[in-house]
């Protein structure tokens, strides 16, 4: 099995998990959980490195922008900043 594609059963059970669950459940799974994890992997990893830039990708074909920005707000100061980095979320809110 290649581990470092893993995320790509993660981002499906997402969906089983946003059905049964809800939205709050399926992002704690898969952002709060599940990217953080592979992102510190990626780190010491050069196979999971080259597949982060996928999974993010595919984290905001599952969560649509809104969901990810409410999420993030919920966070802590530390965990916030983390995810918004993985994430490219700007911390300012955008006015229109």
């Amino acid at each position: 099995m290649d581990f470092h594609k893993i995320w790509l059963e993660q981002c499906a059970a997402t969906r089983t998990i946003r059905e049964r669950f809800g939205v709050k459940s399926a992002l704690d799974y898969l952002v709060g959980e599940k990217l953080l994890n592979f992102a510190r992997e990626a780190d010491r990893s050069p196979e999971f490195a080259a597949e982060l830039p996928r999974f993010q990708a595919a984290v905001w074909n599952v969560f649509n922008p809104y969901e990810l920005s409410g999420y993030l707000a919920s966070l802590k100061p530390f965990a916030r900043k983390k995810l918004q980095k993985l994430l490219y979320v700007s911390s300012k809110p955008v006015l229109r």
